[in-house]
């Protein structure tokens, strides 16, 4: 690069941060870009998907990417945000400020001389008004030296502004919820590499909520209970006994490759149906309740046999149930 001046972008696989990017590319600066794999997300890291996309988008704008997942003390903040929730359980302003703290890292290992980010003013409620936006700056540790490209306009200067590595030229005032001016902005400078926005941090689906706070008031949360949440159908059968039954046969696939070997599988014997997950602790009535609710979800109404082991052992149980009527299932479900 013609000044030899290196920044670091975050970038989350969408539109704006890959603006963002050519933004600051098209000012002579070389950017090293960081996206991290958070747990939160439909298709997390053993997927591949969220990280095949990030590569594209890197690939594309010919820039460096560092892949960085994002686990144990990310997982304890989720829990006890300092700033707390939005709408569910989405910490959105300590999620950010987590990551910029890891990217101010990443900045002076790499002699980087900023940080930069996508954000819009305006785009989101929480995190991404101008009041959060200066808090996020000052507890992030990055202050003056963290830039946001697409609003830097309609923000106070920052350092690399007033130092002159950034020009006003290639610098916005984007503002708001609408997307009618990045999309231009994306015509104009031939990035195709780009999804639709969609919303995909789970920790704002409902839904997913419901069961994350479930294992959260049961003392279970941890990495590998966070990824089951993502399939099946969810039963709480007791305080000590959880089960996750298969909506189809993906489903049934990623449920067992999740599987412990404690965990205990229930499964329709020679009839098509659900693969059901029972995770805990598993006693006379609660194996009835769980094989019952199995049986639900075949095309049979009869007593059925529904097959029982712990995952990784041959030796497997049969019992006779019927189907558990809709009420009763009703009060199992999170």
């Amino acid at each position: 690069m013609a000044n030899n001046l290196k920044a670091i972008g975050l970038i989350s696989g969408g539109l704006d941060s890959s603006l963002a990017i050519k933004a600051i590319q098209l000012q002579g600066i070389e950017v090293i870009a960081l996206h991290y794999l958070i747990p939160f997300v439909k298709y997390d890291a053993t997927s591949g998907i969220e990280e095949s996309s990030a590569k594209k988008i890197a690939n594309s704008l010919s820039c460096k990417l560092k892949i960085i997942e994002l686990r144990g003390n990310y997982l304890k903040m989720i829990k006890n945000p300092k700033y707390g929730y939005g709408k569910n359980l989405n910490p959105c302003i300590d999620c950010k400020i987590f990551m910029l703290k890891h990217a101010k890292k990443i900045m002076q290992q790499q002699g980087a001389k900023f940080v930069f980010t996508g954000e819009v003013v305006g785009q989101r409620p929480m995190s991404q008004n101008k009041k959060s936006l200066a808090k996020i700056e000052k507890e992030s540790g990055l202050g003056k030296i963290l830039v946001r490209p697409l609003s830097a306009m309609i923000l106070p200067k920052t350092i690399p502004q007033k130092e002159g590595w950034l020009k006003s030229e290639f610098l916005f005032d984007i503002n708001g919820r609408g997307r009618k001016r990045q999309i231009a902005l994306a015509k104009k400078w031939a990035i195709k590499e780009y999804p639709w926005p969609g919303g995909g941090c789970l920790l704002t689906d409902p839904s997913f909520c419901r069961r994350l706070k479930d294992i959260m008031d049961h003392e279970e949360y941890s990495l590998d209970n966070i990824k089951l949440l993502k399939v099946g159908r969810h039963f709480r059968i007791n305080k000590k006994l959880k089960l996750v039954v298969g909506r189809d046969q993906k489903d049934n696939e990623r449920i067992l490759d999740l599987a412990r070997n404690s965990d205990v599988c229930f499964e329709p014997d020679g009839i098509p149906g659900p693969i059901g997950i029972g995770r805990g602790i598993l006693d006379k009535d609660t194996k009835r309740i769980a094989a019952q609710i199995v049986a639900r979800y075949t095309s049979l109404d009869d007593e059925i046999k529904v097959t029982f082991g712990f995952i990784g052992r041959n030796k497997k149980e049969i019992i006779l149930e019927k189907a558990i009527n809709e009420n009763r299932l009703k009060s199992f479900m999170v």
